[in-house]
């Protein structure tokens, strides 16, 4: 086909929106259209449960996720096999800009009219897109139309593109499910052939595809969660080497060192022993990494590195403020107590029940919000800790102390270490960091069998949507990286700190367990969306329905709040 053709073909076409609809088949519920039904292109996308697919006269299962592309006059089946299979469709036409009838050329079959299935295609973002577009274009205003069209067109090019080029996602996804199982059972013996079943595709293309994703095969992934996770062990906890091997699946300790060795060229002992002199060292190369948040040695002695600039510490401050009740927090882990301190609330301002006793002879000074400065001015600290938010104050806390300014966001070890430097106690910092590190990596290991096989969702209701937590997000972080909990396959790609769907397709996280962050005390009762929520989850899910106090779970940041946050987690799921 001459190139000139070639890109005609593509120059010379554009797609209009007919119509689009979404719903949720439950188990045994039918979606489809017949022949004469099938006047136009349509893109079918699903997610959230598996079904069976009938077209073109063949019966193909499709799984949790997966994009159809039907084209005029062909008639198809859906029908849901599990329940809460949440679906979109978007018809469309393809025609010549210059009006002409959409030609297909002679020496293969256009993209365009082409009937294909790409399972675990789907990803979080799609259906996002699709809801988008079809809101879009129900408006019927001009300018959102013509948007809605151009969108679809952007989804359509994606999804020609994965087929065009032979690679689908459903060859990625598949890879996605089985190293997300292997993530979640590694410590059992695995078979290649358990995993090929799985993937539903021969042995070497399951080593193909791993390859390309993973970069190794996916017995040589079994391996190196096993090691990651020894290793982890072995630089935080005490656990005897034997103990190890049996918790991570090796019943033969000698085998394990062997394994061991091989993996990180030193044996097990030998690491632990190299990781416990390198701490320090290390410690002190990865706050010089982060500069906004880092200290450094200096001769005149440590100095602390923030977003304002620099902070010689020459003596330990003794009255220190801080406008962020996690700096509090931070202070009283620490064995000190502010001389002032924002309090949380809005009607009644006052300091979290988890560091209250502690703060019993620290001046309230407002809120995280609105800082009461005159009460600052009055306390006349001698050091005063903020964040980004207040830098529209800084001029006015400038003039009456030294400031410190971090992101309300930075890590909290991150925090907790250079208030050790900060006060003169950097042992006791360390200590909390590292009992903190045994204490979630033996919590890990003992959560591991129970949660075999099911995963642990975090999410927020809001207004009308709900918002799913990844481990982007800082609690987040302490489910799914200081634990180790199994993500939701359904979240596991999630970038952001967070994404939101709506009430209805809550369900499609099919997680086993939900945290839910609720606003009932802040808000003196549930929230529709929130009873929306508990209703949606069903009564056998409902069991597993764990509400926490979402101010307490989204705003304490410091030491003792992290630690209940684990407490809370612990009694959830081993309680």
């Amino acid at each position: 086909m001459p190139l000139q053709e070639q890109a005609s073909l593509w120059n010379d076409t554009t797609i209009k929106m007919l119509d689009g609809y979404s719903g949720t088949l439950q188990a045994g519920g039918i979606l489809g259209r017949s022949e004469n039904e099938s006047t136009s292109n349509l893109l079918l996308l699903a997610v959230g449960g598996a079904g069976e697919l009938t077209m073109n006269g063949e019966v193909c299962r499709v799984g949790a996720s997966f994009a159809c592309h039907v084209v005029k006059g062909t008639a198809f089946t859906l029908t849901a096999t599990t329940d809460e299979l949440y679906y979109i469709a978007m018809a469309y036409q393809a025609f010549s800009i210059e009006g002409a009838s959409f030609a297909m050329p002679s020496y293969r079959k256009h993209p365009l009219q082409l009937s294909f299935v790409q399972n675990a295609l789907t990803q979080t973002e799609w259906i996002q897109q699709a809801e988008k577009i079809i809101a879009k274009w129900r408006r019927g205003e001009g300018l959102e139309c013509f948007h809605a069209h151009a969108l679809l067109q952007v989804m359509i090019y994606e999804l020609i593109m994965d087929y065009e080029c032979g690679q689908g996602g459903a060859e990625s996804d598949g890879v996605e499910v089985v190293a997300s199982y292997i993530a979640s059972s590694y410590r059992r013996n695995l078979e290649l052939k358990d995993l090929v079943a799985l993937a539903g595709c021969s042995v070497r293309q399951l080593q193909r595809r791993f390859k390309q994703e993973k970069q190794r095969g996916p017995m040589e992934y079994v391996i190196q969660l096993r090691m990651e996770n020894a290793s982890r062990m072995l630089r935080y906890t005490e656990a005897s080497i034997g103990s190890i091997a049996e918790r991570i699946g090796y019943r033969d300790m000698y085998y394990f060192s062997r394994a061991f060795k091989k993996y990180y060229g030193v044996s097990p002992l030998h690491y632990r022993l190299e990781h416990a002199a390198r701490r320090d060292t290390d410690y002190t190369e990865a706050l010089l990494r982060t500069r906004t948040a880092s200290s450094y040695e200096s001769a005149q002695g440590p100095v602390i590195c923030h977003l304002r600039g620099e902070y010689p510490v020459t003596a330990a401050p003794r009255r220190i403020a801080v406008l962020d009740v996690q700096y509090a927090d931070h202070l009283l882990a620490l064995g000190l107590s502010p001389a002032g301190s924002v309090g949380s609330g809005s009607a009644s301002v006052k300091f979290p029940p988890y560091i209250r006793a502690g703060l019993e002879q620290t001046e309230l000074l407002g809120t995280y919000e609105y800082p009461d400065l005159s009460a600052l001015e009055r306390l006349s600290p001698d050091l005063i800790i903020c964040t980004e938010v207040h830098d529209r104050h800084m001029e006015h806390l400038s003039r009456i102390a030294p400031v410190l300014m971090f992101r309300r966001n930075e890590n909290w070890q991150t925090i907790l270490g250079l208030f050790g430097e900060l006060t003169g106690r950097r042992a006791e910092a360390k200590h909390i960091l590292a009992d903190y590190h045994q204490r979630t990596t033996l919590l890990s290991e003992e959560l591991a069998p129970l949660l075999d096989g099911q995963s642990v969702a975090l999410i927020r209701p809001l207004d009308s949507l709900v918002r799913v937590h990844s481990a982007a997000h800082r609690t987040g972080a302490v489910l799914y990286r200081d634990l180790g909990l199994p993500v939701p396959l359904f979240v596991a790609d999630a970038s952001d700190t967070a994404y939101h769907i709506s009430v209805d397709r809550l369900p499609a996280v099919r997680a086993s367990h939900y945290f839910l962050l609720s606003n009932e005390t802040m808000q003196g009762g549930l929230s529709t969306t929130e009873q929306h929520v508990r209703q949606m989850l069903g009564q056998d899910e409902r069991q597993h329905l764990h509400p926490v106090d979402s101010t307490t779970w989204i705003g304490c940041y410091g030491p003792t709040g992290i630690n209940g946050i684990v407490d809370q987690i612990e009694q959830a799921l081993l309680g």
